[in-house]
């Protein structure tokens, strides 16, 4: 999940944001994309996003945003290890690097997560229960699809994912955002210092993927990895 945007000196590099309790380390081509760049950017700050989650007028939590506490407190329950994002900027932070930035603000997050309809952040939150059970295995699954770069396995767990089978949720969450990033790189001329951009694996894979979205714009991306 590396790849090489033809001719701007800018790498993409498909990342999990969590690993399982066992995870272990990272594939060596993720170590080989911290190493090669000289500039990371990832999705959003999360704490920018944080300031969105209140509804203004009742000071509670958004549907979607209760949601994701609940997703996050299964997590936890499970013992999780940090994935790439932290890891990366830990990394950053040791070795002095420049601080990581964000293609995307956690305003424009927010606000498409507020378009979904309630009762879409409803079916998401049934599904998400009904996959607890499986959480652990569903995340092993994920990890092991990741490391090995399978890209149908990872299209598979795009698809059957709460935020994957419902079709709002699916578009707040991968197409609007895909389509945004790309609308973003394509702007960009070539970068003088290499430019590595780290957003989860399953944005790369099926339809309307980031990837696919780039060649639309004109960019092309060459795999780095067999």
């Amino acid at each position: 999940m590396y790849y090489d945007i033809v001719g701007c000196n800018m790498r993409i590099l498909g990342a999990v944001h969590h690993l399982p309790p066992t995870g272990g380390a990272f594939p060596s081509w993720v170590w080989d994309a911290f190493q090669w760049s000289e500039l990371i950017e990832m999705e959003h700050d999360r704490a920018e996003l944080g300031a969105c989650v209140l509804d203004p007028q009742t000071r509670m939590l958004k549907p979607w945003a209760a949601l994701f506490a609940k997703l996050g407190q299964a997590f936890s329950s499970i013992s999780v290890l940090p994935g790439v994002e932290t890891v990366f900027s830990s990394a950053l932070e040791a070795t002095r690097r420049p601080p990581m930035t964000y293609i995307e603000s956690g305003r424009f997050l927010g606000a498409l997560l507020d378009s979904v309809p309630a009762p879409d952040i409803g079916k998401a939150e049934a599904a998400m229960d009904a996959a607890m059970p499986n959480m652990l295995a569903n995340i092993k699954r994920l990890h092991s699809a990741w490391e090995q770069s399978n890209i149908p396995a990872l299209e598979a767990a795009q698809a059957e994912s709460p935020l994957g089978s419902i079709a709002s949720m699916r578009h707040a969450f991968f197409t609007a955002r895909n389509e945004n990033w790309a609308n973003t790189i394509a702007s960009r001329g070539a970068q003088a210092k290499r430019h590595l951009l780290v957003v989860g694996a399953l944005h790369l894979v099926g339809p309307e993927n980031l990837l696919d979205q780039l060649t639309f714009r004109g960019r092309s991306a060459v795999r780095l990895i067999s």
